[in-house]
């Protein structure tokens, strides 16, 4: 799956690409610190710096995304159709949610306001 993803994308298909986009799939949103801890198990020769530099590419060719969230550090997801994130503040625990219409009506608000062509919407709320 990740392979034709990379193909398609004109990346390259590495192990340490495939790694990565592993464990973004296995959970979900993870942060850079994340992915090298579990990675370097597998892979002990990949550094930070690889992790940085693959992240970049993947993210420039839109297979990730970079979320962010207050007081938590970015994080990376699989780019899916668009979404809000739910976020616990207690345990930390990140869930998304489809956009509904009530979303796309404040989307349609915002544009005539603003005169803003809004590409993306990026939503997160947080609560316990």
């Amino acid at each position: 799956m990740f392979e034709k993803i990379l193909k398609e994308n004109h990346l390259k298909i590495t192990p340490q690409r495939l790694a990565i986009l592993k464990e973004i799939q296995k959970f979900g949103h993870i942060s850079i610190d994340e992915i090298y801890e579990n990675v370097k198990e597998s892979n002990p020769s990949m550094s930070l710096a690889t992790i940085y530099k693959n992240l970049a590419s993947m993210q420039e060719a839109r297979i990730i995304d970079e979320v962010k969230f207050p007081n938590q550090k970015q994080r990376y997801e699989l780019v899916k159709n668009q979404h809000m994130h739910l976020v616990c503040e207690k345990c930390g625990k990140i869930t998304d949610m489809a956009l509904n219409s009530s979303v796309e009506s404040l989307k349609t608000a915002c544009t005539d306001i603003s005169s803003y062509k809004i590409k993306e919407i990026s939503i997160a709320m947080i609560g316990i």
